[in-house]
């Protein structure tokens, strides 16, 4: 994902770095809709870091969760997210953008749920939005379908 939006990163002075952890469960799922969620998070930084005066980052991190879950975050240094408009974000048709449809999050949490995970925002929101994706690995996804 990173290739694909290195020139649109590159026109707007924005870093992108990557903390992905080493030896992570493994996931399995729709390759390409878990990439669309993943696209979807870092375009939104993206725009989201456009207008900002300062350093411009977007991060994507991985690591190991509770109960054998990756968890992906995205996160940027862009313009965060008014704190009335949190429980806002995932709904069809609610967006930040002038140009926005408001579908892009609804339908990459439904893609994610669809995988068995969750997709949202940590409790204590930093200046730049964050969304992490906790997804279950191939073990714990079958002991799921047994219970």
């Amino acid at each position: 994902m990173t290739v694909l939006l290195r020139s649109e990163a590159t026109a707007y002075s924005i870093s992108v770095r990557t903390e992905l952890a080493e030896d992570l469960p493994r996931v399995t799922g729709d390759r390409m809709q878990l990439q669309q969620v993943l696209m979807n998070l870092m375009v939104n930084s993206i725009d989201a870091m456009k207008e900002v005066d300062g350093t411009r980052e977007l991060t994507i991190n991985s690591q190991r969760g509770e109960n054998e879950q990756l968890v992906v975050s995205v996160s940027d240094t862009g313009v965060g997210l008014p704190a009335e408009q949190a429980d806002q974000i995932f709904n069809a048709f609610f967006t930040t953008k002038p140009h926005g449809t408001g579908m892009g999050l609804r339908i990459s949490r439904s893609i994610v749920e669809s995988h068995g995970g969750a997709c949202g925002l940590p409790t204590t929101l930093p200046a730049a939005q964050n969304f992490i994706s906790p997804y279950p690995s191939r073990a714990r996804r079958s002991r799921l379908r047994r219970a």
